[in-house]
C-alpha cells in the first residue's frame, strides 16, 4: 500500500514537472537554494535603498556642517541620566580642543537630548529629480545632529553618503549585467543564424 502511494505521488509530481513552464521550473530550482533566495532579498533591499535614497538618508549630499568635521558616531540610547525613555534618542555633541596637542575632539552634551523622529523634516530634496520634499525616514529636530556612522572632513553624514553611494554601485552592476545580456543575446542569435564559423 505504501509503495503504491509513493509511486502515485511520484507520478503526479513528474507529470506536474513535465507540464510546467520553463519559468516555473527555474523558480522551483531557485526556491530549493536557500542561500540564493536570501541573497535575492539582500539585493532587492539594496535596490530599494538605491531607488528611495533621498527619502531614506537622514541628510542630503549638499548638507554639510564644517563645525562637526570628523565627528564620531553618535550612539542611539534608551536610557538617559534621568531614567529610561520610551523612544531612542541621541545626545548632542560639542567640539573641544586639547590645550596640549591642539587636536580637536568631541564630547557628548547630556543636557541636549534629541529624540529620533520618524518622517522628520530636514533638508529639501527632489525625489528622482521630479518631486520636491523635505521628509526623511528619520531624523532629529532642527539644530540637532544625527551622525550614526560619524561625519567626514566636511561635516557630512557618512550614513547618508553610503546610502547615496549605493545608487552608483547598484547602477554599475545593473548596467554591466544588462550589457552582458544584450551582447550575449546578439552573439548567440548571429551564431545560430550564420552557423559555426562565428564561434570559431
Amino acid at each position: 500500500m505504501t509503495d503504491a502511494l509513493r509511486t502515485e505521488t511520484g507520478s503526479a509530481a513528474g507529470a506536474e514537472a513535465y507540464a510546467a513552464s520553463q519559468w516555473k521550473l527555474m523558480w522551483w530550482k531557485l526556491r530549493k537554494h536557500r542561500l540564493a533566495v536570501a541573497s535575492g532579498f539582500v539585493i532587492a533591499g539594496l535596490y530599494l535603498v538605491a531607488i528611495f535614497g533621498e527619502f531614506l538618508a537622514p541628510s542630503t549630499l549638499e548638507d554639510r556642517r564644517v563645525e562637526y568635521a570628523y565627528a564620531p558616531p553618535q550612539r542611539l540610547r534608551l536610557v538617559s541620566d534621568d531614567g529610561v525613555r520610551l523612544w531612542p534618542f541621541v545626545y548632542g555633541i560639542q567640539g573641544e580642543r586639547n590645550p596640549e596637542t591642539l587636536r580637536r575632539y568631541y564630547v557628548e552634551d547630556s543636557a541636549r537630548i534629541y529624540p529620533i523622529r520618524l518622517f522628520a523634516r530636514g533638508e529639501p530634496y527632489r525625489m528622482w529629480g521630479l518631486f520636491e520634499s523635505d521628509i526623511h525616514l528619520f531624523g532629529v529636530a532642527e539644530g540637532g545632529t544625527l551622525f550614526l556612522l560619524g561625519a567626514d572632513h566636511l561635516g557630512r553624514d557618512l550614513l547618508s553618503r553610503i546610502v547615496y553611494g549605493t545608487r552608483i554601485s547598484m547602477t554599475i552592476g545593473l548596467v554591466g549585467v544588462g550589457m552582458s545580456f544584450v551582447l550575449g543575446l546578439l552573439i548567440g542569435v548571429a551564431s545560430g543564424y550564420y552557423g559555426g564559423w562565428i564561434d570559431n
